[in-house]
């Protein structure tokens, strides 16, 4: 049996085609696609320059190999929105800017490797009133230390001395991505020579905010609104020794918990004036593993195919399997479907809504085109409406029928079969630590 796989997330996937003497791996590198346009600052003295953060393209090669029928299937590589590198000269102490109204996307996509899926939103929009933040954390002046090892009360009553209060995680995290949705102030690639050593009031973000992501900054917000998270504040920024790497914990929608009452020796604040912008971080609140998309129909399920670049190889005519298809894999090895069903074991055909993680949602399907049957998993990027590869199997030139299989009450795996019993099939995961879906296939 021939068959190819494809997995992993908008940012790197691997390709591999295999006969019965055993696979012969290749890969593709790609970047995180990031939703936005370019973007500059609002302040007089901006000085624009441009960071080229894109990569290779090699569309042409894989277009001819799919045009001659080779087994390897197309890579589609992405390319990171180049965005405008903000530049603005050095802050005096004590400087205000004001931040415009926009609209917000909180949190991260769904696909973003470096996403902490239980504790972020997935790009939710938030309209975002217009205020004045301190250009620099706390006293303000970038020729001294940052004022760090308070609690929020009293990092509050700092504010207040001055007229002002702490900011919300929300304009803190609009006042470093701004309306198209960047990764960090500067871009979207992380480049550790944005934070030198000699400027810790470095690096600008394009409303002309400095030093995001140099040292943890409090804010007004409470973690969530469930009784358990209200106790917990918000810190915004970054710093050693909390388990996050620079590339992701720096990122503008990266969020720390921590107990109000308590300190660290980076743990700082700034402050804002104006009204507080009265949007909510929305934490998803717990649902089951698995739920059946009931209302699918075969049009929408090609529709949501064809939309996966990276699927391309099955564009032609991607269906559904039937339950008649689910009855023929039953009967493969006499299984009885009733008595596995007492078993919590389910066997279904249209595609499931897989919840492996909170803050993790996955629409997994098996079907089949003209010549391949396939299982993939697709991140929902937006409620039953768009979608972003995750992760693929093709059964090359094998369109035997298969079933989606879970069990009740087991959150970290979902099966695909031909047969239940048998040697074929195997599972669809998700790695924690790499945040990737994988397919796996055994024979």
């Amino acid at each position: 049996m021939k068959w190819v796989a494809a997995m992993g997330l908008l940012v790197s996937f691997g390709l591999a085609a295999c006969t019965g003497n055993g696979p012969e791996p290749t890969s593709v590198a790609m970047n995180f696609q990031a939703i936005g346009s370019d973007a500059g600052g609002p302040d007089e003295k901006t000085i624009s320059t441009t960071a080229d953060e894109t990569i290779g393209d090699g569309s042409e090669k894989q277009r001819k190999q799919r045009d001659e029928g080779a087994v390897r299937p197309p890579g589609v590589l992405s390319r990171d929105p180049t965005v405008q590198r903000p530049a603005f000269f050095k802050p005096d102490p004590g400087e205000m800017v004001v931040i415009p109204g926009g609209t917000l996307l909180a949190g991260s996509p769904p696909q973003d490797r470096l996403r902490v899926q239980y504790a972020e939103s997935d790009m939710t929009p938030i309209e975002m009133t217009p205020f004045e933040m301190d250009r620099l954390p706390y006293p303000g002046d970038p020729d001294r230390a940052f004022l760090t090892g308070v609690t929020r009360e009293e990092a509050a009553a700092r504010c207040a001395e001055t007229g002002k209060r702490l900011c919300s995680e929300l304009e803190w995290e609009w006042a470093c991505k701004t309306d198209d949705a960047r990764r960090y102030p500067y871009g979207n690639a992380y480049d550790p020579a944005a934070y030198p050593e000699s400027d810790i009031w470095q690096p600008p973000s394009p409303f002309g905010v400095f030093a995001q992501g140099r040292i943890l900054e409090w804010t007004s917000s409470a973690w969530g609104v469930e009784p358990d998270q209200v106790e917990r504040a918000v810190a915004r920024g970054y710093v050693d020794g909390l388990g996050e790497l620079p590339a992701s914990g720096r990122r503008c929608a990266k969020r720390w918990r921590r107990m109000a009452d308590g300190t660290h020796p980076l743990l700082g604040f700034r402050c804002c004036r104006g009204e507080v912008n009265r949007g909510i971080y929305q934490m998803e609140p717990t649902r089951p593993p698995h739920s059946l998309y009931a209302n699918m129909k075969p049009e929408k399920f090609a529709h949501v195919i064809r939309s996966i670049p990276e699927l391309a190889m099955i564009h032609d005519n991607p269906h559904m399997f039937s339950d008649g298809d689910i009855r023929t894999v039953l009967a493969r090895r006499g299984s009885d479907r009733e008595a596995l069903a007492e078993q919590g074991i389910h066997f279904r055909w249209k595609p499931l809504r897989w919840i492996p993680r909170q803050g993790t949602e996955l629409w997994v399907a098996v079907g089949r085109s003209n010549r391949h049957s396939f299982i993939v998993a697709l991140h929902e990027v937006e409620d039953n409406q768009t979608y972003a590869h995750a992760s693929s199997l093709v059964l090359w030139d094998q369109p035997t029928p298969l079933a989606l299989v879970y069990r009740e009450g087991h959150r970290d795996d979902v099966y695909w079969a031909p047969c239940w019993g048998c040697r074929d099939g195997g599972t669809v995961s998700f790695d924690d630590e790499k945040n990737e879906v994988i397919i796996t296939h055994k024979w």
